[in-house]
């Protein structure tokens, strides 16, 4: 049996959706600490982030963003406007480490395209104000987001998570200061073009991620996923690029590392 291996970075995890699948978290972080693990539980909505800082208190290495995704425009949801007015009070009253997730998503039916576009302005705008960097979401928008980061700079280092984009977007956001984070799908037989994007990624440009308690990458794939299936993730990516498993290590944790200073 493989050891895990120490120091993995997961920049993307939902330990509240994580434990609403019934998995234990104390007990998944205990062992996240005893392996030097690091990253981010990700904000979804605007109400999470306080509830989400003082249930995690205990975790220092488990770092909090906070934002609202383009599911926040979908009928029925509390105006935008007083989702933000929450969100920025509850960022008052955390440290919070990013913008996120925020995006645009065409694959489900999330208000649209311009009530997309308008929350994820403002959360931007409010990136920069507090000198965060943002967090991504994006399913089937790459146009969208490459008329956006044509159009714009950004103060801090963004990542765009879970990256299924094309060779273009990713070119474009790595040219704008951009991470790119890869999760399960990487390791998914059919996606041989992601596979060979990944390959041609600057290194100081890779972070690497879980998404959990989605996407779980093989062998995973069909239960329910946490941060520690990271090792499968790193294992792959390091064959992938054709290097050792212990330098990927290095090499994302010290991506991990600009990307929460700036």
């Amino acid at each position: 049996m493989q050891t895990l291996p120490h120091h993995m970075i997961d920049s993307h995890f939902h330990l509240l959706s994580i434990e609403q699948k019934g998995i234990e978290v104390d007990p998944l972080l205990n062992t996240m600490q005893e392996h030097f693990m690091e990253g981010i539980d990700i904000g979804l909505e605007a109400d999470d982030l306080t509830a989400r800082a003082k249930r995690f208190a205990a975790y220092p290495f488990v770092h909090l963003s906070g934002g609202i995704g383009p599911w926040g425009v979908k009928e029925g949801e509390i105006p935008v406007d007083i989702q933000l007015e929450t969100l920025l009070k509850q960022l008052d009253e955390t440290n919070a480490v990013a913008i996120g997730e925020v995006g645009l998503d065409n694959h489900w039916d999330y208000g649209t395209k311009t009530t997309q576009e308008g929350l994820l302005l403002s959360q931007i705008e409010i990136s920069e104000q507090r000198n965060l960097p943002v967090i991504f979401h994006n399913r089937e928008a790459d146009e969208q987001f490459t008329t956006l980061l044509r159009s714009r700079g950004f103060s801090r280092q963004g990542v765009f998570h879970c990256f299924q984009g094309s060779e273009e977007l990713a070119k474009l956001a790595i040219h704008k200061g951009f991470y790119l984070s890869f999760a399960g799908p990487l390791t998914y037989k059919a996606n041989k073009s992601m596979q060979e994007l990944f390959t041609t990624i600057p290194a100081e440009r890779i972070l690497l991620e879980t998404d959990s308690p989605y996407l779980s990458p093989n062998p995973m794939r069909g239960r329910p996923n946490t941060p520690l299936n990271m090792e499968h993730i790193y294992r792959f990516a390091a064959d992938l690029r054709g290097i050792e498993l212990t330098d990927l290590v290095e090499q994302v944790k010290s991506n991990f590392h600009s990307f929460l200073t700036g």
